[in-house]
């Protein structure tokens, strides 16, 4: 009965992250910033609008990621609105995301003991600034450099006119955008699987060669050039977050068997 019990409390949480994100997704989906005059006062404010936050946020993509050599296109009726709901989802998943990891702790730290609940809270915090900082390295260095390489050296090369996919060109930021931030808590990873014993930090110094294949692998199948330009950019990043995670998962080993 306990047991039952605490799913019920657990599925009662979730249910309220999914109403959380669903309020999250209308918002930003529905809304935007509107000048009004209040007690003599301007003040920008949350109202809804035709240039919602997410057609704010779709103008910034395009602004700051597509070359001015290349041109967007749309090549069905529905294709504007489905990009638009990508980067709705996409926006309420990330804020709403604390909330969830909120919620898994909660559920979780009661079967922890003192030191893991401090060891928790120590990796809780680099978790997001290394998964926002992968979600930094990927919209302001990899996404142009693959853009660029893509649309403007081979066009100019061959000399024809290029285009972009609307239904090509949002799912490409999107992805690398949150596939770069997961990849990027790499060492929080090593850390954990350290700490529980089921990884060795000695593994991770043992085969750091084929931890470099491998992200060389991962790193060619993320950025989708296929010139090893952009693969190479990627995987030297990773290759010293995996030198991170093995010092931190060494270290977090070491004082807690003391």
């Amino acid at each position: 009965m306990k047991f039952l019990e605490e799913v019920r409390i657990f599925i009662g949480a979730f249910l309220k992250w999914i109403y959380l994100l669903l309020g999250l997704f209308i918002f930003i989906f529905a809304f935007g910033i509107k000048e009004v005059v209040l007690f003599g006062k301007q003040l920008s404010i949350p109202f809804p609008a035709h240039e919602s936050f997410t057609v704010i946020v779709f103008k910034k993509i395009t602004a700051d990621l597509l070359p001015e050599e290349v041109e967007l296109i749309v090549t069905s009726p529905l294709e504007a609105f489905w990009a638009q709901l990508s980067i709705t989802f996409f926006l309420a998943f990330v804020i709403a995301l604390p909330y969830l990891l909120y919620t898994l702790l909660k559920y979780l730290l009661p079967a922890f003991t003192p030191k893991e609940r401090t060891a928790v809270f120590k990796v809780l915090i680099p978790s997001a600034v290394l998964f926002f900082s992968g979600c930094i390295f990927a919209y302001y260095l990899l996404i142009p450099s693959t853009v660029n390489l893509l649309y403007v050296y081979y066009v100019q090369t061959i000399d024809v006119t290029s285009f972009f996919a609307l239904k090509e060109f949002v799912p490409l930021v999107l992805a690398l955008s949150f596939g770069v931030g997961v990849v990027f808590m790499l060492p929080v990873f090593m850390i954990i699987l350290s700490f529980v014993g089921i990884i060795h930090p000695d593994f991770w110094k043992n085969n750091w060669r084929y931890s470099l294949l491998f992200f060389l692998i991962v790193s060619a199948i993320i950025t989708p050039d296929g010139s090893g330009i952009t693969m190479l950019f990627l995987s030297v990043p990773l290759t010293l977050l995996y030198a991170v995670g093995y010092y931190g998962g060494k270290k977090i080993s070491k004082s807690f068997k003391t």
